[in-house]
Formats: structure tokens, sequence, C-alpha cells
């Protein structure tokens, strides 16, 4: 396998470990907790698919149709965001209550990432030469 695909998926699971780390400070993982958890596992998930659309599109990770992992990438990223958003501002407490609440900024972060990564894709597939 490239190597830079595994760095970058070592990468963001280093980035997952905090929060899942914190879910110890309160007993056990709460509901609120576990929903943003899937949440940015599907922010993680978006963010994968879109750097790999990328390289593709780029020409520089095989040839294949980048267009469809990139409009995957960007819908992951916008149920993750639409989801995150209304509970990081809803919910009340602190990062590290319980509630999610860091969990859901993590997924906001990745949702911009996977936004950012995809408009690359898109140019890198426009203004490639050869």
């Amino acid at each position: 396998m490239n190597k830079k695909l595994i760095s970058f998926v070592i990468f963001c699971a280093f980035l997952l470990v905090p929060t899942i780390a914190s879910a110890e400070q309160v007993y056990g993982f709460t509901p609120a907790r576990l929903k943003i958890l899937v949440t940015v596992g599907m922010g993680l998930g978006s963010v994968v698919i879109s750097w790999l659309s990328l390289t593709r599109a780029s020409g520089s990770f095989g040839k294949g149709n980048w267009k469809i992992g990139t409009i995957v990438a960007v819908v992951l990223a916008l149920i993750a965001y639409f989801i995150a958003a209304p509970h990081f501002g809803h919910t009340p407490g602190d990062i590290g209550s319980g509630n999610g609440r860091g969990g859901a900024a993590f997924a906001m972060i990745l949702s911009f990432i996977t936004i950012i990564l995809s408009g690359m894709a898109w140019f890198a597939s426009r203004y490639r030469t050869g």
C-alpha cells in the first residue's frame, strides 16, 4: 500500500484518540457522545475519501473516477456537519462533561477539511497537464 495513505490513516486515528480518551471522564459512554463518535467517524471517512479523490484527480494515485468519491465525501461531510453543528450549539456544559461537545467540534473541523480537499481535487483535475 501507499505509505502516504497509511500515515494519513494513522494520523487520523491519533486525532480521534483524544475524543475517545475523554469518554472515560464521565462514567461510560453517554448516548450523545456515541452519536457524536459516529459523526466523527463519518467525518474521518469523508476526509480519507476526499484525500483519495484528490490524489486520483491529480494523477498521482492511479486512474479512476474521482468525481464519485468527491461527491460521496462532500455528502458525508455535510451530513456530519449538520448533525454536529446543532449539537455543539445547543448542548450545555463544557468539553469533557459527557455531552459530546468536543467530538462535535472535531466533526465540524473534519467537515471543513473535507470541503477544502474536495475543492482541491476539483481544481487539480481541471488544471492537470497530460
